[in-house]
C-alpha cells in the first residue's frame, strides 16, 4: 500500500507561528498557533502523518477558483497546507478518499476573529454546505 499527499484549504486563520506561550504581546500569534494545532490534532485522529507542510497564506484568493461554500464570494484570504500519510485509505469510505477526514473536521471549534477576511457564522470548521470553509484534495 502506498502513501498519499493531501492538500487542505481553509478560510480560517491557521498560521503556524510556533508561539506556545501567551502574553500581552503574543495573543494573536498564540491564537493562530492554536488553530494550527487543532488542524494537526484532527489529522492525527486516524493516522500518524509522516510529513506536514505548514500553512501557506495567500493574500487574497478568488472564491471562484476554490471549492468553498457558496456563502463566500469575491476574494478572501486563504490558507493552504499539505500532509503525507503512509496508508492512503485511512480516510476512505466508498469512492471518497477524504470522507472520514471531512467528517473529523466538520463542526470542530476554532478561534475566529484573527486574520480571516470572511464573516464566520459560527466559529467552527465546516466541510460541506453553503458555509464550507475547509476542504481537501488528494495531491500528487
Amino acid at each position: 500500500m502506498t502513501g498519499t499527499w493531501f492538500t487542505g484549504y481553509t478560510l480560517i486563520d491557521i498560521t503556524e507561528t510556533k508561539v506556545v506561550r501567551q502574553n500581552s504581546n503574543t495573543t494573536l500569534l498564540r491564537q493562530q498557533q492554536r488553530n494550527w494545532e487543532t488542524v494537526l490534532q484532527i489529522i492525527g485522529l486516524r493516522c500518524q502523518p509522516l510529513d506536514i507542510l505548514a500553512p501557506a497564506h495567500s493574500e487574497y484568493a478568488s472564491m471562484e477558483s476554490h471549492q468553498f461554500g457558496s456563502y463566500y464570494t469575491g476574494f478572501h484570504q486563504c490558507w493552504k497546507f499539505k500532509f503525507y500519510i503512509e496508508h492512503s485509505d485511512v480516510y476512505r469510505s466508498g469512492n471518497n478518499p477524504m470522507f472520514l477526514l471531512e467528517q473529523d473536521f466538520n463542526e470542530i471549534p476554532i478561534i475566529a476573529g484573527l486574520l480571516e477576511s470572511v464573516p464566520l457564522q459560527d466559529p467552527v470548521f465546516y466541510t460541506n454546505g453553503i458555509l464550507k470553509n475547509v476542504y481537501f484534495e488528494v495531491s500528487f
